[in-house]
């Protein structure tokens, strides 16, 4: 769920190195939107200064493999990894900040998400982050090869991964011996965020409350429109009307071009290509090169933080904005669609004289930089190895962990295919064929098939009447808004509180606090904090303890 959708069409044979050009036969100017500050890009390919240095401890606690079923499983339990920073914790009555991982190795968000080590200071807690099964190290059965086969993956879902952390978190308790009036907040981004959010509103005996950063709980929003799209093309179109209309032209000269070999040599030409494979169907090519560029172009929007990154790939702040600067300067349309990726996938030069877009992790050495680039985070889920990924299937190969296990739960709980018009979006219209994409999943998992209103149906979706305690975010550049809760649902408690980050990203409120951040995103973790510490009041008065906790940075905390 995290990386964007188009790359779950990419033919993954292309490295994550790009060159794209779009065509513009007028003089163009840069109309800039009021809300991005076009003096921000940052172009020093030198500081990179995104990430933190956390202090954690590895741990493991033995898990039920199938919490639902009284009878025990050939192998009953496996090991579940999660990481403790203690540094700041005072005492037995101390708040836990808990993080709720998602798709990925638990040390990607651990990476990225210092504002809970801001919180944990400040509160003199905890801080723990839970790998989510299946992920990372934390696979039942042995192996990742076992876990993932079709008879065994089938313990993978929300709900098991659900009771997985409502049992750690007693396991924490006991093991630092814990007061029953210690907090536990949980948190969590993107899909963790919906977890986050489902921990609270299904067991708020446990969770003190939620903090949920781009979560997505109305996916049926997802499937019913363009609307992922479309904010990403609104996101170029602020920052210059024309941009849009490039990338569009792009794609029709490249579909156009790739049929005749004068033109696929142009398109090796104009998009700085080493060099052009053959294939059977031409088009075959345009469709690779197509989900390459555009990988790029949703990325540099989804994660466009405000300061210069090494998320996925070497990036300045604000990355789409260059981008678009960068298609405006070409003289062609192919052009401009290599000028634009130029910023995600070259930005430092790590790509080399030319873009070797062929090549494959099959090929290249696990520390090549392009490979670490394509590999980083879930971006290797949507990959497929062997070069054939169908549109919204995801990767399914074994070479892929990640891959392979969120393939999965998109053939379950997390289905989520996106239509496109090429009109209000800049993509190439497509409407996903249910059918086919249920039977796929039903190949591939041995008689799986997706139930598209799962989610929704068992977890509330946006009706929190009877919940409370969550603090609910979405970043006004995030795509993956689209699926968010934007407003506070109509007969909600005051207790859900609902914010719009503007110039926000992909749960970058989650991030580290940062000299570039905007102001926007400050005030967010100010509520946030100011929300928790109401939330570690009112579960101390639940349970009272004879243990005074000591005073707090912030303030006084009783």
């Amino acid at each position: 769920m995290i990386f964007p959708p188009s790359i779950q069409r990419w033919l993954p044979v292309m490295l994550p190195i790009l060159a794209v050009s779009f065509w513009c036969a007028k003089a163009i100017s840069i109309t800039t939107s009021p809300w991005i500050d076009s003096s921000s890009t940052t172009t020093s390919p030198l500081d990179f200064n995104d990430t933190f240095d956390p202090n954690v401890t590895e741990y493991w606690f033995d898990t039920v493999v199938d919490h639902f079923n009284f009878r025990p499983t050939p192998e009953p339990t496996f090991p579940l990894r999660y990481l403790v920073n203690d540094q700041y914790y005072h005492n037995a009555s101390s708040p836990v900040l808990f993080y709720a991982g998602n798709e990925a190795d638990i040390f990607q968000f651990v990476n990225n998400s210092g504002f809970l080590w801001e919180a944990a200071e400040s509160f003199q807690g905890m801080v723990v982050f839970a790998e989510h099964r299946y992920y990372g190290k934390s696979f039942p059965f042995g192996s990742p090869e076992n876990a993932l086969s079709p008879k065994n993956i089938s313990y993978l879902s929300v709900e098991q991964a659900m009771a997985d952390f409502n049992l750690l978190q007693g396991h924490i308790r006991d093991k630092w011996n814990m007061s029953r009036d210690a907090a536990f907040v949980v948190a969590g981004g993107s899909y963790g965020g919906n977890l986050a959010l489902w921990l609270r509103l299904k067991n708020p005996n446990l969770w003190a409350g939620a903090i949920a950063s781009s979560a997505t709980p109305l996916k049926h929003l997802l499937r019913e429109t363009n609307a992922f799209n479309r904010i990403v093309a609104d996101v170029y179109g602020n920052v210059s009307n024309i941009c849009p209309d490039l990338i569009r032209q792009g794609w029709q000269e490249l579909f156009t071009h790739v049929k005749t070999k004068h033109g696929r040599q142009r398109i090796q030409y104009e998009m700085n290509l080493c060099h052009v494979p053959e294939r059977p169907n031409p088009r075959d090519i345009a469709d690779e090169i197509h989900g390459w560029v555009s990988g790029a172009l949703e990325t540099m929007v989804q994660y466009g933080y405000p300061y210069p990154t090494n998320f996925f790939a070497p990036v300045p702040g604000y990355p789409f904005k260059l981008a678009c600067k960068n298609m405006l300067q070409e003289q062609s349309a192919l052009g401009a669609l290599r000028a634009a990726a130029q910023v995600f996938y070259n930005y430092t030069g790590q790509a080399g004289d030319c873009f070797d877009w062929v090549a494959s992790a099959v090929e290249a050495e696990e520390n090549d930089l392009l490979v670490k680039t394509r590999k980083s985070l879930e971006s290797a889920r949507y990959w497929n190895r062997l070069g054939q990924i169908e549109r919204g299937v995801l990767s399914t190969h074994l070479e892929d962990l990640t891959g392979t296990a969120w393939g999965y739960q998109c053939c379950t709980e997390a289905y989520q295919p996106m239509p496109t018009n090429g009109i209000t979006d800049f993509e190439l219209p497509y409407q996903p064929n249910e059918t086919e994409y249920f039977e796929r999943c039903k190949q591939r998992w041995e008689g799986v098939v997706p139930r598209p209103t799962w989610e929704e149906t068992m977890f509330l979706s946006d009706n929190f009447q009877a919940g409370s305690n969550i603090f609910l975010t979405s970043g006004q550049l995030d795509p993956w808004r689209a699926a968010g809760i934007q407003s506070v649902p109509r007969g909600s408690p005051d207790s859900i509180i609902v914010r719009i980050i503007e110039n926000g990203a992909h749960h970058l409120d989650l991030r580290h606090s940062h000299p570039m951040d905007p102001p926007s995103v400050v005030e967010v973790r100010k509520e946030e904090m100011t929300a928790m510490e109401k939330w570690i009041v009112q579960w101390r008065n639940l349970y009272p303890s004879s243990i005074v906790h000591a005073r707090e940075q912030r303030g006084q905390i009783v």
